[in-house]
């Protein structure tokens, strides 16, 4: 089989969680199946657009730099000519049975719905709420709350700042003289009428009613037609759902995450399923948990205000005259929240329980884990599948966990761990109290064995999907 993956990053030269899980699973397939993978690249020291291939011993890759995402205008973060085509050349070039997207940030919503046209099978797997959401994880960053429902008003301020609005008013038009013809006046009225849909036959609306103005000797009197814009978030929802809609099966790493998209997207249940990532283990060593005479309550991630790092901080510091604790916080920022990384550290300058260790290497997890009593995993968005849950269950670490979304998910499903209120320090402090008063709780966080889908595991399940999907298609075109 010919699989294609495609993504928005892509290792060595990016890590998050959607490239290390698109890596994982291209190398697993790698041996049976002829691979190639389709990724953006980020090197601002390159030409925008510069094409690089490699071959990686068993699969190739092409990656296509694209370093900045414009916003102006607002439909360039999603939509990007340029980079469908040199995806679709690819696609021509490989020729493959079957392409399979982890993420098209940077690439362009339409390159899904132009390799259908090519008669290829489409997989997507939605590792977050892009496709939903601009800044992915459905959380309004104006006033950091999350958002339960799409509000549309709310979207422009989180992603441009200030005090974006939209305002609908009616497409500017000019009174043409009363000789004009019906084409005359349609042409003038379609250039000006905004909108995806609607345009045409709110343009021949108002022409016929132009045209029987002059008819009638008195245009200026006849009711001119609202054309409203809609609204540009209403619009990018609208065409990513449209998206969707063309691939034969979507695939979500959590439950929450398949119903969330059900309910907001109106996906039908049959073309979405809940799978679990697969996960390579090697780099997750067990260590014996190193001893000490204070309860250690730990953060591994890395350091966005997203990932809650204050809340576990701010808890810490309503617990601060109680003796018997200390909080380690392991992660680096990246290059966009290096200011929100150093504020956090300079506000605990008073909090002496509290010690910033910074970026370590993935591959030590095992041991930094085991130098931790508890887990906190604070996140303030919903997090649909973190990883660092699965690395703690694997090293039989506690845990303490926001309770919503996948994390939620993680904790009630697999008996594992405990939640607190998300982004509340005081219900996550209560939490870390009661553990430091009864210590004898903390070994029954982690008593429960937890099933975590080896990589190759997955890869099977995949190459499944793939074949039922494939044969389906050709029991379709012989029909």
């Amino acid at each position: 089989m010919r699989i294609l993956h495609v993504s928005h990053e892509f290792p060595p030269y990016e890590f998050a969680g959607t490239a290390i899980y698109a890596y994982n699973i291209v190398k697993a397939q790698s041996a049976d199946h002829d691979l190639f993978v389709f990724a953006r690249l980020s090197d601002e020291h390159a030409p925008d657009y510069k094409v690089i291939d490699e071959d990686r011993n068993g699969y190739q890759v092409r990656l296509m730099n694209r370093p900045e995402v414009g916003w102006d205008p607002f439909d360039a973060s999603y939509t990007d000519p340029r980079a469908e085509r040199l995806l679709t050349d690819y696609v021509d070039e490989v020729q493959p049975d079957l392409v399979h997207f982890h993420h098209i940030l940077g690439l362009s919503h339409t390159c899904i719905e132009e390799v259908k046209k090519r008669g290829i099978a489409v997989v997507m797997t939605l590792h977050d709420f892009w496709t939903m959401c601009p800044m992915g994880q459905r959380m309004c960053y104006t006033d950091n709350t999350l958002c339960e429902e799409i509000d549309f008003n709310k979207c422009g301020a989180c992603v441009f700042g200030g005090e974006w609005t939209f305002d609908e008013e009616p497409a500017p038009e000019t009174k043409p003289s009363q000789s004009l013809s019906y084409h005359d006046y349609y042409q003038h009225r379609y250039r000006y009428t905004p909108g995806a849909l609607g345009r045409r036959p709110r343009a021949m609306a108002w022409a016929a009613w132009r045209a029987m103005g002059s008819v009638l000797g008195n245009p200026s009197d006849l009711p001119t037609p609202r054309a409203l814009s809609e609204h540009p978030f209403a619009v990018r929802m609208r065409r990513m759902a449209h998206q969707l809609a063309q691939c034969d099966l979507l695939i979500t790493p959590s439950a929450f995450l398949r119903d969330e998209f059900i309910r907001l997207m109106d996906i039908p249940a049959d073309k979405i399923v809940h799978s679990l990532n697969g996960m390579k283990f090697d780099h997750v060593v067990a260590h014996e948990r190193t001893p000490s005479e204070a309860l250690r309550f730990g953060f591994v991630g890395s350091m966005i205000p997203t990932k809650g790092p204050h809340v576990l901080v701010e808890a810490a510091r309503i617990l601060k005259d109680r003796p018997g604790f200390r909080v380690d916080i392991y992660g680096a920022p990246n290059q966009w929240t290096r200011e929100y990384n150093d504020n956090l550290i300079e506000n605990a300058q008073d909090l002496d329980v509290v010690k910033f260790h910074g970026r370590f290497d993935n591959k030590q997890i095992g041991k930094v884990l085991a130098g931790l009593d508890v887990l906190v995993v604070p996140s303030i968005w919903y997090e649909n599948a973190p990883l660092t849950l699965n690395e703690a269950a694997m090293t039989k670490t506690p845990v303490l966990a926001s309770d919503r979304g996948g994390m939620l998910e993680f904790v009630r499903d697999n008996k594992y761990g405990r939640t607190f209120k998300i982004g509340d320090p005081a219900d996550l402090a209560h939490e870390m109290a009661q553990l430091m008063d009864n210590p004898d709780q903390i070994p029954l966080l982690a008593e429960m064995d937890v099933y975590i889908k080896p990589v190759a595991d997955n890869a099977v399940e995949l190459e499944a999907i793939y074949k039922r999907i494939l044969a389906g298609r050709m029991q379709r075109s012989r029909t």
